[in-house]
């Protein structure tokens, strides 16, 4: 799906102690796409590695997603969850 040499790491998010979320710039075919992805440690190696679970959408949706998440984070303070 990428080429290594051109992604970029955006953020690394700790799930749990064997688990982080990466956002990754990355690209297609010349299209750029954002990659949200579940990492997890893998206990025979202790290596790092991509699970399937994870998003691959045109960066140009970026807005719309952020604006979404914003909606939700509201939504969770409301109710008392953050």
């Amino acid at each position: 799906m990428s080429n290594s040499d051109t992604d970029t790491i955006v953020a690394t998010i700790p799930k749990n102690a064997t688990e982080e979320l990466r956002v990754t710039l990355t690209s297609y075919n010349g299209h750029p796409l954002v990659d949200l992805r579940l990492f997890t440690e893998y206990r025979s190696t202790g290596e790092i590695g991509p699970t399937r679970k994870g998003l691959t959408v045109s960066v140009a949706l970026l807005p719309q997603i952020i604006a979404g998440l914003q909606d939700a984070e509201a939504e969770a303070r409301q109710r008392g969850l953050l």
